[in-house]
């Protein structure tokens, strides 16, 4: 399971068109098309995929978001491509790492990235407020290592691939949503936790992503299709959703579903509940830069709205600009206490300096204080590369080793060269903390080719 403290984002185009089918079994399926109003505009979705392989569906929700997040970690790399080990991708998946799960994950992504997408009308270019069609696979380059002739996934398998260009520039223009990754793969089923990715990115309004909403309604029929389920009888779309309804409400996403009307015009309601209100990416951001935890800003989020938060942020940052609050305890702290006491801290005169915050009339809640560094103060030692290594056994200290040298040196090293630096870590043919330690010193002596060479020749005469 990945650290619940990292920040976890989807995309909001992936996200709110579903282009993974909620459906258990698509034998025989290998194309779907679908036709939708948004406002004044019609969107066309389509969808065509190998016959033998299918129309991705189930876990294909399960791995194309881990592979989402998986790049945003990465740093987004303009070019969408990134390499990660097969066991590291299991387990961003959430997946166990045997071998029906890694037979199961090379299927997900052939599935991924031999199929064809076609959205008209419907992607989203947030920068430029327009909306676009788009042709593409999810995955557009796949490339892994395998022992022997056996073409199947082992424990030193290493993946080099690339995202498709619209995905990848959504992304990196900041078109995207939080999701409680935690949640959502502790969820029982693929089709419940497809439905629960689709109805959190539904919450966001497609133009104005920071505005969210408490309440969904939407056609039963609008609805299958948007879950790409088959929409020929209500009653039918109505049973595939009662497992993913009760365990949604179960749960505590969902505080409410109601379903009105008879036939082919029953309408959806779907209530959220308070306890998974949503924060937007950029408020996330800001509280975040503060040392803000995401569960208190998540309670602030419930008790103002998301206006009054950011003008609160933008002064607090203004007071610490102008030298005129000093922190006693953390930058956390004194924002919220800022917050929740607005009326202490005065917006300050233009060009003059003001009084300190900190100083307070008997009885009045004390604002705090913090020391502020003198300049020219020496900044803080660098972080110890090697300590995160750490407390890791000999395949995790290999892995992370692999995966941070793949970082450090973006395109530098092909699969197969991952795969050998991975194996030799794990038995010991290389060390990991001195590769690290040698790795960030080259950079930073820009000495990075250097560091490539020496690294493959070393691997060369180890292999």
């Amino acid at each position: 399971m990945n650290d619940p403290k990292l920040a976890r984002f989807d995309d909001l185009n992936w996200g709110r068109l579903n282009l993974v089918s909620a459906q258990d079994s698509v034998e025989g399926q290998h194309s779907w098309r679908v036709t939708f109003t948004q406002g004044d505009r019609v969107v066309r979705v389509g969808c065509r995929a190998l016959p033998e392989l299918g129309i991705p569906h189930g876990i294909d929700n399960d791995v194309s978001s881990a592979l989402i997040d998986h790049y945003m970690s990465s740093g987004l790399p303009e070019d969408g491509e990134m390499t990660l080990a097969v066991t590291d991708l299991l387990r961003l998946a959430g997946f166990h790492r045997n071998g029906r799960y890694r037979t199961m994950l090379a299927e997900s992504l052939d599935r991924l990235h031999t199929t064809s997408y076609e959205i008209s009308g419907g992607w989203r270019d947030h920068p430029n407020r327009r909306w676009t069609t788009a042709k593409f696979h999810f995955i557009e380059l796949l490339e892994y290592t395998h022992h022997g002739e056996s073409g199947r996934f082992d424990d030193r398998s290493m993946l080099r691939l690339r995202l498709a260009e619209p995905l990848v520039a959504s992304l990196r223009s900041g078109y995207t949503k939080p999701l409680n990754i935690e949640f959502m793969q502790s969820l029982s089923r693929p089709r419940t936790r497809i439905i629960f990715r689709l109805l959190d990115a539904m919450r966001y309004h497609p133009e104005r992503p920071d505005e969210v909403i408490d309440e969904y309604e939407v056609g039963l029929i609008e609805w299958a299709d948007q879950c790409k389920l088959p929409n020929g009888r209500p009653d039918v779309v109505r049973r595939a959703l009662e497992g993913p309804h009760e365990e949604l409400l179960r749960r505590g996403y969902l505080r409410n579903v109601t379903l009105d009307g008879r036939g082919k015009k029953q309408r959806l309601r779907y209530e959220f509940s308070p306890e998974f209100t949503p924060i937007s990416p950029a408020l996330l951001h800001r509280f975040r830069v503060h040392g803000v935890a995401d569960g208190m800003a998540r309670q602030l989020t419930r008790q103002y709205t998301a206006s009054v938060l950011m003008t609160r942020i933008e002064l607090f940052e203004r007071l610490l600009r102008a030298g005129l609050l000093k922190i006693r305890k953390t930058p956390a702290h004194a924002l919220v206490h800022l917050i929740r006491h607005p009326d202490q801290y005065p917006e300050p005169a233009p060009g003059k300096a003001g009084k300190a915050l900190s100083d307070r009339a008997p009885g009045d809640t004390p604002a705090p204080t913090v020391q502020r560094v003198a300049p020219g103060a020496p900044e803080e030692p660098s972080v110890d590369v090697t300590a995160e290594l750490r407390g890791l056994g000999p395949a995790e200290a290999a892995a992370f080793t692999a995966k941070r040298v793949s970082l450090l040196y973006h395109r530098k090293f092909t699969a197969a060269h991952l795969d050998t630096l991975r194996h030799q870590l794990t038995v010991g043919g290389l060390d990991g903390a001195a590769l690290l330690v040698e790795a960030h010193h080259r950079l930073a002596r820009m000495d990075a080719q250097g560091f490539v060479d020496d690294l493959k020749d070393r691997l060369a005469a180890l292999s």
